[in-house]
């Protein structure tokens, strides 16, 4: 009979674990995404990001204006790895190809102005970091 009672303990605790463990698990699977789907009832669509279309204005297709902010965007950058410099010049290049094309498209610029200034852009070096940022 003492022998038989630590085993009994030890039935008792194994099934205290084991609903413990699946009363767990219901818990965390009815607050999982999923479970919505699961149970058949739907979920709403996940809410719409706001669209924004960019519309240059005069100034902001001057020459002067793309070329100045160009070198700013670039120049914050100047401590980082070549790599790094290359990949950012290259979304930079992009964005300012779009800029001008919108430019050029509504006639705030004309076809040979944004060809030179894109010319300009490309052939502008990478930055180099200050003398205070090098090791």
């Amino acid at each position: 009979m003492i022998r038989r009672l630590p085993f009994r303990l030890l039935l008792f605790r194994q099934l205290l674990n084991r609903k413990l463990l699946f009363g767990l698990i219901g818990l965390i699977s009815t607050l999982s995404p999923g479970a919505a789907l699961a149970q058949g009832r739907s979920m709403p669509p996940p809410p719409a990001a706001p669209v924004t279309i960019y519309r240059p204005d005069q100034a902001t297709c001057q020459s002067e204006n793309m070329l100045g902010a160009y070198r700013r965007q670039l120049q914050q950058f100047a401590g980082q790895s070549t790599k790094v410099l290359i990949r950012l010049r290259e979304v930079q290049l992009e964005l300012a190809e779009g800029s001008l094309k919108n430019c050029a498209s509504q006639n705030l610029l004309s076809r040979d102005e944004a060809e030179r200034i894109w010319r300009e852009l490309q052939a502008m070096p990478l930055p180099q970091p200050a003398a205070s940022q090098r090791p």
